[in-house]
This record gives structure tokens, sequence and C-alpha cells, in this order.
């Protein structure tokens, strides 16, 4: 199945689409070690923005036009990252972090269209467990119409660069869903348990899932939970290597002209130590 589509039409933009092959894929930062060149290591760090089921293997790269904004974000300030280019299945930068503590890389991509029939749909809905999120306006077995929906995907990754844990928890992306980890993610290392908080607008999201994974725990989910009315979960860390977090929050769209729906895709991605 593959997508056609023309940003300023929905009359004939899908020829045929497959929910879990477009809208299924999870987008992530990927950290890498910092590179290497003649034998010396490198400032920089490498970025990759992957797209999979499994964290953190890529499946396809994302295109640098579907790129709204990346950046660097730390207590210094924010700044804005330019040069990237596709490499393989990825979407590659180079970055050069700050000395003096963690910093966080931000992305966000274009708003994108999708066209969905209604089985399609259900799948997908059930998928994300966000029945309750579309209902009454969409219901399993009785709305036979397809659906219009406009998805935008989210990414963060802390980079770890020198000591300190340099105020992650306080650096706002600007994003319209947005994860924020309550502690320093190596707080965790060695088993427990890393509050976050999903806000949504600026404001928290009550009742909306957030599921978790780890690459050494085979990169698929390894826990759901969801958040309580403050907008706060739980993520049980139960082994080291690279984890993502990720929410899913869909809501009818603003516009009823444009599209039916309109979605939210989130991740934060780092690494646990031993």
């Amino acid at each position: 199945m593959i997508e056609i589509y023309d940003h300023n039409s929905w009359g004939i933009a899908v020829a045929s689409i497959s929910a879990s092959l477009i809208l299924g894929h999870n987008l992530w930062l990927v950290v890498k070690d910092r590179t290497v060149e003649r034998g010396e290591r490198d400032a920089r760090v490498r970025v990759e923005v992957n797209t999979s089921d499994y964290f953190p293997a890529s499946e396809s790269a994302v295109r640098p036009e579907r790129v709204a904004d990346f950046r660097l974000l730390s207590a210094g300030g924010s700044a804005p990252i330019t040069a990237y280019d596709v490499e393989g299945q990825s979407l590659v930068a180079l970055v050069e972090p700050p000395r003096g503590g963690a910093c966080l890389v931000a992305l966000k991509l274009h708003p994108h269209p999708i066209f969905l029939e209604a089985e399609k749909f259900t799948r997908y809905i059930r998928d994300e467990d966000a029945t309750r999120r579309v209902a009454p306006r969409f219901e399993e077995g009785k709305t036979t119409s397809p659906q219009r929906e406009s998805y935008t995907k989210y990414a963060k990754a802390l980079i770890e660069s020198g000591t300190g844990d340099g105020g992650v928890d306080q650096l706002v992306a600007g994003h319209r869903l947005e994860i924020f980890p309550q502690l320093y993610p190596a707080s965790a290392c060695g088993g427990g348990r890393l509050p976050v908080q999903v806000l949504f607008d600026g404001a928290p999201v009550a009742d909306l899932r957030v599921s978790s994974g780890c690459e050494n725990l085979g990169g698929g989910y390894t826990s759901h939970t969801r958040t309580n009315e403050d907008g706060r979960a739980w993520i049980e860390i139960t082994a080291p290597g690279r984890w993502f977090i990720r929410a899913h929050h869909i809501r009818p769209h603003s516009d009823i002209q444009a599209a039916d729906w309109e979605s939210f895709w989130a991740s934060l991605t780092f690494q646990i130590h031993q």
C-alpha cells in the first residue's frame, strides 16, 4: 500500500492507504555516540530521525521538506538545527551540544493529511486505545463513512553532555503535545519509576495512554499506563539501554471543512546506564 496525496485537496488525494503503514509508525530521535573522524572523537553527536514500530530502528527516512522545526535546547537557550540529510533509512543531523550538562534535541514535522476507510480508522483507534476520545462522533460498527485526519508528529531526545542534568525538566520545546520528564532519567538508573507529565497546548492531558519501551527489551512496547488528572504518569524503568516514551492524542478537528480529526504524536528518548 502506498500513500498518494495532494496538500490542497482531499477529493482525489488518496489512492490506497494502510493505517498500520502510514499512521502506525512512531517517530523517534535516536542519539548515537559522538562521531569519529580520522581517528579523533568529534564534539558533535549523531542524531537520527527514525520511523518504525520497533525502537530504535527505522524503516523509512523522513523527507527533509517535512521538517517544520528542528532545534537544540539547553539551559543557555535554543539554537536551530538547519543541516540534516537523508542517509539510508534515516534523516541525520550532526549536533554539537553545549558543555556543562544535559540538553534536548526537539523536532516538529509539518501536519500531514490522511484519509481512512471506517474499518481502518477503527483498527487504528483501537490500537491507540482512543475509542473514548472519538466517541460519540465515531462509533465502532456504526459509523461507516471514511474519516479525514490531519496528524502532526513531535519528538524529543535527551543528550548527555558533561555532568549535571542541565535542568532538562524545565526545557520547553513548545510542541502542542509534549512529554516532560519530572526527574532526570539517569536518576532511574538501576530500576525505578520515572515520573513524566504530558501537556497539550500547555495544559495537562488527563486519561491519556502513555507507552514506553527499551531497545534492550525488544524495541516494542513494554508497558502502557495512563495520565492522571494532572497529566502525570509513572514509567517503570526495568533495564539499561535506550528508552522511549510516547503518547498519542486525537480530537475533532477545529475546522470540519479541513478534516474530521486532528491527531498529535509525541515521543521522548533517553539513555539509562547500568
